[in-house]
């Protein structure tokens, strides 16, 4: 955990003397620039003035804040907390004294820095009605420095907490506006720049380090770093209270990064009382260490290096790493806010030598070279960026569309399409977009909401076409939805992936009598719309895009459909005829269109929101949900979806627990090496009677990434660094055998997984008879309305109520001693599910600076992520 924030506990956990002052630990400190509320900076923490700054109270007891801002609810302060990577925590506490002054030195200087980036960066006060209007303040904070966790158990047994270096920074929740009046912090803002903090810390305690003759490696995601020859084996050992709380989010399927708000309380609920006084724990700490085979004393001294070796190759090293910025930052979105631009800068930084006072004038050094460019402000006024590249590449994406449609081409004759429609029963609406994608227009979009059928009218557009002589060729996001488009329309279809490729190898995919058709165009990126669009324009071939918009965002860069309908246009479907129930079609009408409340309110009338009693028992009542059929041989006809990866495992788990209680599933467990979707290492349990999901393309066993088989036999093929199995699976109606290392990727981890449930990414484009969501706060209002509209007949919603109340509380909209029911729950989740998330573009931050420019464009609906003002 590099840096933290959550609201902080109250006062009296902060500066109680039992908890600091008898377990050695040192002072806290004020962190005051500006010396605001009679403060010192720098000086030691005094209790009492903690206590009343906590409270924002004067030194009469009267309130700071003015009229309306001091509820008693209200939360009195901030705690971010940088923590060292777990090697110098070990190096700061088991070497000799200078060392650890060394190291505590680095650490205390790391955390400034990272506190004067929020100061100039992050800090906002509130005011007006509601707190509406903003305006810059400065920081004040309390910073407790702490050598140690909560205790835990470690591998061998022996329950002792570990060594960890971290700074609990205590930001009050006021500050001094520019009239003299005192207001709350805009919190939101300050914890958006949580991992530029992290980074900015990494960063200089890095430089401290390596200034102190330290080597650093492992150098890792937002600067994580290790001291050099303290081994992997050391650090893991001495994490136990770590592993204990991703232990506890494994089993709640989410991570820290995932659900911050969640690790935070189980964090809290977790731990157990502070141990004896810190001289103690030290000789615990060594004697764990001997016991261990962990000389980190030795390790340290036999690796420190002068300072004066490294600055030669400093500078040459960062500006390499700077010029790689501009193409990271604009791999999954076209425009990227400040603190990431910040933040990357930082990151760039850790194993150079350099500090963070280097990152400001970096950034003015990618601006001055040209790497990056200024597209706009955001609502504060800060400044946002994007690339000439990708500015170039969205222009061209237009450019090509605009040629495209310049250019006519030859139209079915109106006997073949009328043929093709009397073998239909399509709306006039569906008819209307036949004629549009058979017409003389070389580019063709049709959207339509989930369920409206514009997979179905492709079947006359393909019969037409392909009488007047077209090929038609399909694609899609993935294979499994590719092949659906194949067997549905009768043509050959590959995956968006696949396709691309064979564009960039120059093979002749399409001509002049090709018609490519792309299904769930909606995900298609900004670069990969541009791929498509130069391979059709080169081929002078024709091209229908199906999807969209409303639907889940691309992962990539921009949106390239939004692009290409700003020029083309588009024939939109609106009566959806998926769901048999009629109320059940109005709500994912209201899911779209941002109003979830009547939605909500819906299942609940129809009893098809379920509340769980915490995570498990949320799990737990998506399987009720299911398992008639799942424990039938109608497994095939359901679907469990969830947010995340972590939560669609745990659905999985519990699938294979009732699998297993009823007799179906092997009682004997093969372990196999494998990789998640998200590539997270995973050991992969598996039984004769297991639905397992390939992640991968094989095509020698006849698989595609999403194919769904089930487990006939299972033998163990255990090897020297991994576990691996061979199996026999039926799919389909194919009976394959393989060995999981016949699907390994690179680091020999089989891509396969179980088969159970999926993530709202992997249901898009699927159809299925009956399905059950797990829904949590984070749906936003894109997988929302993909996850309720996937089948046919039932869907049921289950939540997490524990999850809920605690979301609920920690917002500004829910005074805590109020009760929460049901009405609040649902008020405050369609509040998240309006949200809207659509990817911009940077031809819409243009056209938003100067609507001038383009007054026939639809401008963006929202912002791709916001402060949330």
């Amino acid at each position: 955990m590099v840096a933290t924030w959550n609201p902080a506990a109250d006062a009296g956990y902060y500066i109680h003397a039992q908890y600091y002052l008898e377990t050695g630990e040192p002072a806290g400190v004020w962190y005051a620039p500006t010396g605001r509320f009679g403060l010192v900076d720098r000086a030691h923490v005094v209790a009492a003035l903690f206590e009343r700054l906590f409270r924002a109270h004067d030194e009469n007891g009267r309130t700071l804040l003015a009229k309306g801002a001091s509820r008693l609810d209200r939360t009195g302060a901030f705690d971010i907390t940088f923590s060292a990577p777990k090697s110098v925590s070990l190096a700061g506490t088991l070497a000799d004294v200078l060392i650890q002054r060394a190291i505590g030195e680095a650490h205390d200087k790391a955390v400034r820095a990272a506190l004067n980036l929020l100061n100039e960066e992050a800090a906002w006060a509130r005011r007006g009605r509601g707190g509406n209007r903003i305006e810059r303040v400065e920081l004040t904070a309390a910073c407790f420095r702490h050598h140690s966790s909560r205790a835990a158990e470690h591998s061998d047994g022996a329950v002792f907490e570990d060594p960890n270096i971290h700074t609990h920074c205590v930001v009050f929740n006021l500050a001094q506006r520019a009239d003299g009046t005192t207001g709350a912090l805009h919190s939101t803002i300050l914890r958006d720049w949580k991992m530029a903090a992290g980074a900015t810390y990494h960063a200089a305690l890095a430089e401290g380090l390596m200034q102190a003759g330290f080597a650093i490696d492992r150098i890792g995601k937002n600067g994580m770093f290790e001291i050099a020859d303290v081994s992997d084996e050391a650090t893991r050992y001495f994490s136990a209270r770590r592993d204990t709380i991703t232990a506890e989010l494994h089993k709640a399927g989410t991570t820290s990064a995932q659900s911050v708000a969640h690790a935070a309380q189980v964090a809290r609920s977790s731990r157990r009382a502070k141990s004896p006084p810190q001289d103690d724990v030290r000789t615990i700490w060594q004697e764990a260490a001997r016991r261990n085979n962990f000389d980190i004393a030795r390790a340290i001294s036999r690796q420190r290096t002068p300072m004066t070796a490294l600055k030669a190759r400093a500078e040459k090293l960062f500006a390499s790493r700077l010029k790689d910025i501009p193409h990271a930052l604009t791999q999954s979105q076209s425009l990227f806010e400040r603190r990431e631009l910040m933040r990357a800068i930082a990151e760039s930084l850790v194993g150079t030598g350099l500090g963070s006072e280097q990152i400001a004038p970096a950034l003015s050094e990618l601006l001055r070279a040209g790497g990056i460019v200024q597209l706009g402000r955001d609502v504060l006024g800060t400044p946002r960026y994007t690339t000439p590249e990708m500015i170039a590449l969205e222009q061209d994406v237009v450019a090509i569309a605009t040629r495209l449609l310049s250019r006519p081409v030859f139209v079915p004759d109106k006997r073949s399409i009328d043929a093709a429609l009397a073998e239909t029963t399509l709306s006039q609406e569906q008819i209307d977009a036949v004629h549009a994608a058979t017409g003389s227009r070389r580019l063709v979009i049709v959207e339509g909401a989930p369920g409206v059928g514009k997979t179905t009218i492709l079947r006359p557009v393909v019969a037409a076409l392909q009488s007047a002589g077209y090929q038609a060729i399909g694609a899609a996001s993935a294979w499994k939805i590719a092949n659906a488009l194949r067997d549905d329309l009768g043509i050959e279809a590959r995956a968006n992936a696949s396709l691309l490729k064979s564009f960039e190898r120059g093979r002749p995919v399409l001509d002049s009598r090709s018609v490519l058709i792309v299904d769930e165009a909606g995900l298609l990126s900004s670069r990969e719309m541009h791929a498509m669009l130069m391979a059709v324009e080169r081929a002078n071939a024709r091209l229908i895009l199906v999807g969209d918009r409303q639907q889940l965002q691309p992962i990539g860069a921009g949106s390239g459909l939004s692009l290409v309908a700003q020029t083309a246009g588009s024939s939109y479907i609106r009566n959806i005829v998926r769901q048999s129930e009629a109320w059940m079609r109005n709500a994912v009408v209201a899911v779209g269109f941002g109003d979830p409340q009547p939605a909500l309110q819906a299942f609940r009338d129809h009893g098809r929101l379920v509340e769980g009693e915490g995570f498990s028992d949320a799990i737990s009542k998506v399987i009720d949900q299911l398992e008639p059929e799942l424990l039938s041989e109608r497994a095939d006809s359901i679907l469990m979806i969830a947010r995340t990866n972590s939560e669609a495992e745990a659905l999985c788990i519990e699938a294979r627990s009732r699998l297993r209680k009823a007799g179906l599933l092997a009682i004997e467990d093969i372990g196999v090496t494998a990789t998640t979707p998200s590539g997270r290492t995973t050991k992969l349990a598996l039984a004769v009677g297991d639905r397992i999901r390939f992640l991968v393309r094989n095509d020698e066993l006849g698989v595609i990434n999403g194919s769904v088989g089930v487990v006939l036999a299972v033998e163990a093929a255990r090897c020297e660094a991994e576990y691996h199995a061979r199996i026999t699976a039926q799919v389909g109606c194919e009976q394959i055998a393989f060995d999981t290392r016949d699907i390994a990727d690179e680091k020999g981890r089989a891509r396969l997984a179980w088969g159970y449930a999926t993530t709202v990414y992997g249901a898009q484009g699927l159809t299925v008879d009956k399905a059950a969501v797990l829904l949590t706060p984070e749906f936003d209002r894109h997988h929302a309305y993909v996850a309720i509209s996937r089948s046919r007949g039932a869907t049921i919603l289950i939540t997490d109520r524990q999850a809920l109340d605690q979301s609920i509380c920690e917002s500004d909209t829910q005074n805590p001693t109020d009760p929460i029911g049901s009405k609040q729950r649902d008020a405050y989740l369609a509040r998240r599910l309006a949200a809207s998330h659509l990817k911009q573009t940077t031809i819409e931050a243009a056209l938003a600076i100067n609507p001038d420019r383009g007054r026939e464009h639809r401008l963006f609906e929202g912002r791709e992520v916001g402060h949330g003002l």
